[in-house]
């Protein structure tokens, strides 16, 4: 019976494909691997481990880093762990490579994966030109306050992406960084929250190398989204209209101010100053050669009456002064009428009473 079981045994290992054994050595490595992974990095100060298990063909080489708002080690042994699990259900199903970016970056492949290099100009950003994980919200930037609000949250939101990328490649040791921008005094927009990181074993510059990167892909139809993230193996940055991580913003960049009215230029400040400058000595010209016509017109009307008072027997008054002469020309100081008209008695500029009447200009009657 013994030897019945050893003959099934030989026959079912005699039928196994190649490819399924060395399946079965390498998902053994996965496993090993993820293993060591949830330990290390749990016990870190910031969340991060690597590792490299087996034997080639079969090894296997991995890396993970925890959300830097996840501060609990148990819960960033159980967000590797978990992962782990499910990229390796069965022996079957277990991939040759494998990659996630949400709470917690992990990274696995075989010799040819190349997960452990250092980032390069290459897109995956870690050796290799694998495509970056992307994922965009549906919705579009929306925004009340003309045709330029939109372009100006999308470009607003890039700054504050550009800034929290700059100061997750300065901060030691995690190279993580949250930040914050409020809208509301330019645009009808609620705060923007941004999150970047890198695995905290790379330089600052090659942190900010590798983040800038990853913002240069970003095209024009993507920027227009209200959220997204992107990430490859060494970095990773996200952004939303809410906020997406614990804590509060390492980065909180002050509000826009709101546009300013546009000034004048300055030909146009020489003009205005050029107005009154040109107008007021102008204006005083003309009132005083209007002074001088007057005062002459009535040095010519003078001297015309006193030509007609000495070719006649009568004197010339204006109407004003026999007004004042003849109290307003009062019943009392009516003498009746003659040839000229109306008779009035009254007192000159003489003190001497003196008799008046109208014709086409006022006249005194000799007494």
């Amino acid at each position: 019976m013994a030897a019945m079981g050893v003959l099934i045994s030989i026959l079912l290992l005699l039928l196994t494909p190649p490819s399924l054994l060395a399946a079965d050595d390498f998902c053994d490595n996965v496993k090993a691997v993820g293993a060591i992974l949830s330990k290390n990095a749990s016990a870190s100060p910031v969340h991060f481990a690597s590792a490299t298990f087996g034997q080639a063909p079969d090894v296997v080489s991995a890396l993970a880093l925890c959300g830097g708002d996840i501060l609990d080690g148990s819960a960033c042994a159980g967000c590797i762990t978990s992962w782990f699990d499910k990229q390796a259900l069965n022996q079957t199903q277990c991939a040759r490579a494998g990659s996630n970016y949400r709470d917690c970056i992990i990274a696995y492949g075989g010799a040819a994966a190349n997960i452990l290099a250092a980032p390069s100009n290459a897109t995956g950003g870690s050796g290799d030109n694998t495509p970056p994980f992307e994922d965009w919200s549906i919705r579009n930037v929306s925004v009340s306050g003309g045709a330029g609000a939109v372009p100006l949250v999308v470009g607003l939101t890039r700054e504050l992406l550009a800034a929290t990328a700059e100061k997750a490649a300065v901060t030691t040791p995690s190279r993580y960084a949250t930040g914050v921008m409020d809208m509301e005094s330019v645009a009808t927009y609620p705060r923007v929250y941004s999150q970047a990181r890198c695995t905290p074993d790379l330089p600052a510059d090659e942190c900010s190398a590798c983040l800038r990167r990853l913002l240069g892909m970003v095209n024009s139809t993507m920027s227009m989204r209200m959220g997204g993230q992107m990430g490859v193996t060494r970095c990773y940055f996200r952004y939303d209209a809410f906020q997406f991580y614990s804590g509060q913003p390492l980065l909180s960049l002050p509000a826009p101010a709101p546009a300013a009215a546009p000034t004048p230029n300055k030909s146009r400040r020489s003009m205005l100053w050029v107005i009154p400058v040109v107008v007021v000595p102008l204006t005083a010209a003309v009132f005083l050669l209007f002074i001088c016509y007057y005062r002459r017109r009535k040095g010519s009307r003078y001297a015309r009456r006193k030509m007609q008072e000495k070719n006649s027997e009568f004197s010339f008054f204006d109407f004003a002064e026999l007004v004042v002469a003849t109290s307003n020309f009062s019943e009392e100081n009516k003498l009746g009428e003659g040839g000229f008209g109306p008779v009035y008695k009254g007192v000159g500029d003489s003190g001497q009473e003196t008799c008046f009447t109208f014709t086409t200009g006022i006249h005194r009657v000799p007494k």
